[in-house]
């Protein structure tokens, strides 16, 4: 299954045979559906906003999915879960948000590398150890009337620094570590991806 968030609510696109429930509006396709009509589909959710969740269920999986990414401009970007020896998690504060550190993949790199280079740079920390890769998101967003998908790749890593410098220029005001109470606390003041990524981790 494939979940992506737009607009702050959740498409999730699953085989046929899958339990569906819980969502507000379920669509059933055989698969072979061409862009354009999986473009209404979209586009129908998005006019919708009483609408918190929609499910695409569909006979062919991969090539819906397939079908889906050829209305986007695909990014690509890597962040990372990092815990400290007393399974504090660290987050940063950005645009009014709380967030975990990520960005963008640069030509060349790979995302475990991509990860650990904007964990450094956005958290200023000077010991991190990179354990494994544990999710992949999505997420759409308009960026001057492209409609770009991007894919984050996840990794859970572990650190002891105590010195911890936002980087600024990135709007980062703030970088700690946070319990699983303080983040249960903060999850309403969150991307929803970033929410059903903590959730998804046992992290609330």
């Amino acid at each position: 299954m494939y979940s992506v968030y737009i607009n702050e609510r959740l498409l999730k696109i699953c085989q046929d045979k899958e339990t569906l429930s819980g969502s507000d509006l379920v669509f059933r396709l055989s698969g072979d559906e061409p862009v354009s009509f999986i473009k209404e589909l979209v586009y129908s959710f998005e006019k919708q906003p009483q609408l918190l969740n929609m499910t695409i269920a569909t006979l062919n999986i991969d090539k819906t999915w397939e079908t889906f990414i050829q209305s986007y401009t695909l990014i690509e970007a890597a962040g990372g879960l990092v815990f400290n020896d007393e399974n504090l998690l660290l987050m940063i504060f950005r645009k009014n948000k709380w967030d975990l550190p990520k960005g963008k993949i640069e030509p060349g790199e790979q995302p475990d590398e991509a990860a650990l280079r904007e964990v450094i740079e956005e958290c200023g920390l000077q010991q991190l150890t990179l354990k494994k890769q544990i999710a992949t998101t999505y997420h759409t967003y308009l960026l001057k009337k492209e409609r770009i998908l991007k894919r984050t790749y996840w990794f859970k890593m572990t650190s002891n620094d105590t010195e911890l410098l936002p980087q600024a220029d990135e709007g980062i005001t703030e970088v700690c570590w946070k319990s699983r109470t303080e983040i249960k606390n903060l999850i309403s003041n969150t991307y929803a991806g970033i929410a059903g990524l903590l959730v998804q981790q046992d992290l609330t």
